[in-house]
């Protein structure tokens, strides 16, 4: 939808522009590269703790086991819990908030830590790790509020599921025992909440109404303070609501529900660089056609 966009609470800071994994280090970040490694080294051997380190410097250290448990694929909506500590144990990121809105993020595309990348590739659904991060695969060179340039990050953090776009839809209607009066093949689902007799809308029709737009997590990103107005297939609006409001009928009360696809596709929606609505993420209208 082309209309202002509220802004969304971020959970984990620092998540886009991490430098990369080894490559075009200046020479002070070399010998950081090497402090942090006997800096993780040191903690290890000072807590009796016995970890495997990957090609990256990364150590990690296995918890939790489920060789049955399916890998994440790119693109996929992961679902992880994390608590993220500087060694001398100060807690600076975690997916708890106040709001209990679940951390789910695409895969394999950038929005994650090098380091829960890495760690993505080697866990699967149901398993959980301890991490000892290297600061070029957690926050970095720079220093935040909480998070001291260079430092080392030790995460514990589980892989709760990853769900394609279908499956987070389906888990979606399952968890909220929701009636389904519409679905189209492409997964345009309608579940209509009142009922109302006449003509739907359909196309080239302005018809007012007011909205809430929502993650499938539950975190609003479109709060609809205003009663809107829309001309149906004038392409002002993303393909999914447009579409489904052709379907719905004046004073009609309705949870419209669509992949990214007939949304915000691979770009996703941004506000001042902080993104509101991730690339390949399906999303959730309640809207009231007045």
């Amino acid at each position: 939808m082309k209309r202002k966009i509220l802004t969304l609470g971020v959970i984990l800071a620092g998540l886009v522009g991490m430098i990369s994994c080894n490559k075009g280090m200046e020479y002070d970040d070399e010998a950081k590269a090497i402090e942090n490694q006997q800096s993780i080294e040191k903690y290890l051997a000072d807590s009796s703790i016995t970890a495997t380190k990957d090609s990256s410097g990364m150590y990690y250290v296995l918890k939790k086991a489920n060789p049955t448990g399916a890998k994440p694929k790119a693109e996929e909506g992961v679902r992880l819990n994390f608590n993220a500590y500087t060694l001398d144990g100060k807690k600076v990121a975690s997916s708890e908030n106040t709001e209990k809105i679940p951390f789910v993020r695409p895969y394999n595309l950038g929005f994650l830590l090098g380091g829960m990348e890495r760690a993505l590739n080697i866990l699967r659904v149901g398993e959980s790790a301890t991490l000892y991060m290297p600061f070029y695969l957690a926050f970095g060179s720079y220093s935040s509020d909480n998070v001291p340039a260079y430092s080392v990050i030790k995460m514990n953090i589980e892989v709760v599921n990853s769900r394609s776009e279908v499956q987070q839809i389906n888990d979606f209607i399952a968890e909220n025992k929701l009636t389904v009066s519409d679905r189209s093949t492409d997964n345009l689902v309608i579940v209509r909440n009142n009922t109302v007799t006449g003509d739907s809308i359909g196309i080239g029709k302005t018809v007012s109404f007011t909205y809430k737009a929502k993650l499938l997590t539950g975190a609003i990103f479109d709060n609809g303070a205003n009663t809107l107005s829309i001309t149906t297939g004038d392409g002002k609006y993303v393909p999914g609501f447009d579409r489904a409001m052709r379907k719905l009928r004046r004073g009609e009360k309705a949870t419209i529900i669509f992949p990214s696809a007939l949304g915000y596709g691979k770009t996703g929606v941004q506000s001042s660089g902080v993104y509101l609505v991730y690339p390949y993420s399906p999303i959730r209208f309640d809207v009231e056609v007045l």
